[in-house]
């Protein structure tokens, strides 16, 4: 004869806010409690309800949960984590170890919300090998030394890479082929496949990525300017600009998100030496990259500023001010390029936020929070097929920092069978 026994709890939390469970050490007592009284072993199962409170529709949402609130997985059965969907079927999931320490930190998913739709998801101790396999896009990022150290990242709907030590020495020796720049350079791709490993292959065997041979190109030009997304320290009416970076280091690498840190050597700004550190994350499904900038400085860094490249032609300039976004629509080549930043919502005032134009960039000022900002930055090619127009393009960057600024709803029942 056995006896089944249920505990829950449950609790709100919002996006992936750090919350501690209480509950830690009653569940452990209780554990232990039910086998005295049952001779069949318990199954421990989280249920997660996602909750969207938003008038808005939202695809390829990633939820993220913190494995702290998840007690039952420990470190020493993290690696069998699955998630099922409310039929029971398994989907795609990725855990992340933020700190390297070969112990999992966050547990991610992703899926699609109607307007102020909810829907539930298990957690159960299983192997998830199956759905991984379902999985054909990705997200990926790696470091370049074939191609002078450049640094690439991708998903399923954008690419983008930014220079390394190496260019940045042969900039410096004279030889042709070498930059000095920490702008963001845009692979322009029209396919829902890796692409980084094969261009760089095409170039190494004579081909050209700046040829589209129907997967895309990159045709858009960087230089010394902030491409998408570079950032500066904005000092009495001046950009000061890091430059190649010369460390970098993988956090995680797909399916589902690619984290990665890179590093800046010091330089001077205001008559001091920063250092600059900055983390990259980019999720499968979305059109921008997030990344989060940590100035090191005896003093604080108290102004900062984001640009985008407008490349001396005709473009549309669109900036929201009260919401804390800049688009630019462009020509280039063929077709049209939208790029965009989104600052987070509440993190600036109105009067702290400005649009302006100087030779290469349109600029974001902003204050730092303690040396620190955070933003997102992307692109939309019209060859891709995603927009047709700048109206499309800024509909488009609204909706997104809408949704970057109302997060998901997210509640955890926890049951013992």
């Amino acid at each position: 004869m056995s006896v089944a026994f249920c505990y829950s709890f449950e609790f709100e939390k919002i996006s992936s806010m750090n919350q501690k469970s209480p509950h830690k050490f009653f569940l452990i007592v209780l554990f232990f409690s039910v086998g005295l009284f049952s001779c069949n072993a318990n199954r421990e199962e989280y249920v997660i309800t996602i909750a969207n409170n938003s008038e808005l529709s939202r695809t390829s949402e990633t939820v993220e949960l913190e494995l702290s609130d998840l007690p039952d997985f420990s470190s020493d059965n993290y690696g069998k984590i699955c998630v099922n969907d409310n039929s029971g079927k398994k989907i795609l999931s990725q855990l992340i170890d933020v700190d390297s320490n070969s112990i999992a930190d966050y547990l991610i998913f992703q899926s699609d919300f109607d307007a102020r739709e909810s829907k539930q998801f298990t957690i159960v101790s299983s192997d998830c090998e199956e759905a991984l396999l379902e999985s054909t896009a990705k997200t990926f990022c790696r470091f370049a030394p074939e191609r002078i150290d450049d640094f690439a990242w991708e998903n399923d709907e954008v690419a983008f890479r930014v220079y390394g030590p190496k260019c940045q020495q042969m900039f410096e020796e004279g030889t042709p082929g070498g930059l000095i720049s920490s702008g963001i350079d845009c692979w322009l791709k029209r396919v829902n496949y890796p692409i980084i490993d094969k261009w760089y292959k095409k170039n190494e065997q004579g081909g050209s990525y700046h040829v589209d041979d129907g997967e895309g190109l990159d045709n858009y030009h960087v230089g010394t300017s902030r491409g998408c997304g570079g950032t500066a320290i904005y000092n009495d009416g001046n950009y000061v600009l890091s430059e190649n970076y010369t460390k970098w280091k993988i956090i995680a690498n797909g399916p589902i998100r690619s984290v990665f840190e890179l590093e800046y050597p010091s330089y001077v700004s205001g008559g001091l030496s920063v250092s600059e550190r900055k983390t990259f994350t980019i999720d499968l499904g979305t059109n921008f990259y997030l990344c989060d900038v940590k100035y090191d400085c005896i003093e604080l860094v108290e102004r900062a500023a984001i640009g985008i490249t407008h490349h001396d032609k005709e473009g549309e300039i669109t900036f929201n001010e009260e919401k804390g976004w800049l688009t630019f629509w462009e020509p280039l080549d063929d077709s049209f390029l939208g790029t965009a930043i989104i600052i987070e919502s509440g993190a600036l005032s109105s009067s702290e936020i400005s649009s302006n134009k100087d030779s290469d960039n349109n600029w974001v000022n902003l204050k730092t929070n303690n040396s620190s900002f955070s933003y997102w930055a992307g692109f939309g090619w019209k060859k891709a097929g995603q927009f047709s127009s700048s109206a499309e393009w800024n509909d488009f960057v609204s909706k997104i920092s809408q949704i970057k600024n109302n997060p998901l709803s997210i509640k955890i029942e926890k049951y013992l069978q």
